[in-house]
């Protein structure tokens, strides 16, 4: 399922997502620079800017995380919830389909530590991820996870 809003400029705070390199999805540990969640494991994404849709916020991202282009074909879901971060405002959960790119491809950007490749069910388990994130890839991973 895709959103209605995935595409639109609406009011929301940011967006997150499953990177999929094959089999397995980008990760990325954030720096200690940061207040929200410093040295835990997180998805791809961050904080909407100016008048963007929830999939140029994800687009923008992504690049600037990794240096990867995603297209909006490449979208296979998309999900608005609660935002955890900013209470009070939605925030949009996506998932796109497994790239055809390798691990050279990857830039790594200034946002984090480190950046690593692991299953989703690594990641739901890792006892330094942000608990919020592994939920909801859980839910995804399940098929619990449904649009608030």
């Amino acid at each position: 399922m895709i959103h209605p809003d995935t595409f639109k400029k609406v009011n929301f705070s940011g967006a997150k997502g499953l990177i999929f390199l094959k089999d397995k999805i980008i990760t990325y540990r954030r720096d200690t620079k940061t207040s929200n969640s410093p040295g835990l494991i997180d998805l791809p994404g961050g904080g909407r800017e100016n008048d963007e849709s929830p999939f140029d916020t994800l687009k923008r991202e992504v690049m600037e995380e990794f240096g990867i282009e995603i297209s909006k074909d490449e979208v296979v879901s998309s999900f608005r919830q609660d935002s955890h971060v900013n209470p009070g405002t939605k925030s949009f959960f996506f998932v796109i389909k497994p790239l055809e790119l390798s691990v050279n491809d990857i830039i790594f950007g200034n946002e984090g530590t480190e950046w690593m490749l692991m299953t989703t069910e690594e990641f739901i388990q890792r006892p330094d991820g942000i608990g919020r994130q592994q939920k909801r890839v859980e839910k995804y991973v399940t098929g619990n996870i449904v649009s608030e």
